[in-house]
C-alpha cells in the first residue's frame, strides 16, 4: 500500500456505518439490548417528505407491538457531537412526519457517546408539546463488568449469544478514555469468540472494522488490527457467497425451473427448482474446495453453507 493510499485508508464517520449496520442486520437484538418498549415487528420506512418538499431521514425506524396490541413506531438517532436544541428540532421532524404518515404513535430515542450531563433532556416546543426522547449514553453502562463477563465466556470456550457478541463490538464506547488500549484488548477477543453461527461471526467481524477505524491511533494500527480480527478472511468468505449466488443459485434455479416445467406439474416445478439450487451451489463449492488456491477447509465450507463434507467433495 502506497503512502498516498495510507492517508485515505481510515474510514470517515465509521460509527455512523456501525450504528446503521447493527440495526439493519440485527434489529430485534438491538431492540432487546436497549430495552425499548414493545415486541419488535419489523422495519419501517425511515424517509418522509417535509412540508417544504425536502426529505427527512431518521437513522433507524421500526415497528413494535405494545401490550395493549397498539402498534408504535420507534425512531432511533445516533448523535456523537451534541444533543441540543438543534437535535430536538431535527428529531421532531421525524416524529411528526411518521406520526401523520402512518397514524401511529412515535417513540423517539437518541443513542450517544456523550455523558448524560452534556445532553439536553427535553425540549418544549409549546406548553403542551414537550419532546422527551429516551437518551441512552453508552457511558452509563459498566463497560468493565460487561467486558469481564464476555472475556470469561471466550476464555472458557463458550458460545456467545448474539446480544453478547454485539456488546463485544460496542463495549469500547462505554469507556470515556483509553479507547485505543481497550481496542487492543477487544480485537483478539473478537477473533477468538465463538458465535451461534459462522454467518453471525462473519457479520460481527465485519462490524469490528468500524471500531478499529474509529479508535486505532494510526493507519498502521488499523491494518494490523484488521489482520488480528481476520477481516480479510471474512471479506473473502463474502466473495464466496456472491459467487454461489451468481453461479450456483441463479443457474440452479434456471435448471430447476426448466426441469419442473418439463414435468408439467406444480410440484415438479417446486422440486426441480429446489434440486437445481442445491446442485448449482454444490458445483461451485466442489470447484472451490478442489482448487489449489482455496484458503478454506472443507469443514469450514460445510459449516458456513450447511452441506455435509461428502456433498461438497462429490458435488452432489
Amino acid at each position: 500500500m502506497t503512502e498516498e493510499n495510507l492517508d485515505d485508508y481510515r474510514l470517515d464517520k465509521p460509527m455512523d456505518y456501525l450504528h446503521q449496520r447493527l440495526f439493519d442486520n440485527n434489529c430485534p437484538t438491538m431492540h432487546e439490548l436497549f430495552n425499548f418498549p414493545g415486541e419488535f415487528q419489523g422495519r419501517c420506512p425511515n424517509k418522509n417528505a417535509n412540508s417544504d418538499g425536502s426529505m427527512a431521514e431518521v437513522d433507524i425506524s421500526y415497528l413494535t407491538l405494545l401490550d395493549n396490541n397498539q402498534l408504535m413506531i420507534i425512531n432511533v438517532e445516533d448523535e456523537t457531537s451534541h444533543v441540543n436544541e438543534d437535535t430536538y428540532v431535527k428529531i421532531d421532524k421525524y416524529r411528526t412526519n411518521h406520526k401523520y404518515s402512518f397514524n401511529l404513535p412515535v417513540f423517539s430515542a437518541i443513542t450517544t457517546s456523550l455523558p448524560s450531563n452534556k445532553c439536553l433532556e427535553q425540549f418544549n416546543f409549546s406548553p403542551t408539546d414537550i419532546l422527551r426522547p429516551k437518551i441512552i449514553s453508552f457511558l452509563n453502562f459498566d463497560g468493565e463488568k460487561i467486558l469481564s463477563k464476555i472475556r470469561f465466556k471466550i476464555e472458557h470456550n463458550e458460545v456467545l449469544t448474539k446480544l453478547e457478541f454485539i456488546w463485544l463490538i460496542i463495549v469500547i464506547m462505554t469507556f470515556e478514555k483509553n479507547n485505543s488500549v481497550i481496542l487492543e484488548i477487544v480485537c483478539p477477543l473478537i477473533r477468538d469468540a465463538k458465535a451461534e453461527s459462522l454467518h453471525f461471526k462473519m457479520e460481527m467481524t465485519f462490524c469490528s472494522r468500524y471500531i478499529i477505524h474509529k479508535y486505532a491511533e494510526t493507519v498502521e494500527d488499523i491494518i494490523r488490527l484488521e489482520e488480528v480480527v481476520g477481516l480479510k478472511k471474512t471479506l473473502r468468505f463474502g466473495d464466496i457467497e456472491k459467487e454461489i449466488e451468481n453461479r450456483g443459485f441463479v443457474n440452479g434455479k434456471a435448471e430447476g425451473k426448466a426441469e419442473g416445467k418439463a414435468e408439467g406439474k406444480a410440484e415438479g416445478f417446486a422440486d426441480g427448482k429446489a434440486e437445481g439450487e442445491t446442485i448449482g451451489s454444490l458445483n461451485v463449492l466442489k470447484e472451490l474446495a478442489s482448487g489449489s488456491d482455496c484458503r478454506y477447509t472443507v469443514e469450514e465450507l460445510s459449516e458456513k453453507f450447511g452441506f455435509t463434507k461428502e456433498q461438497i467433495i462429490n458435488g452432489k
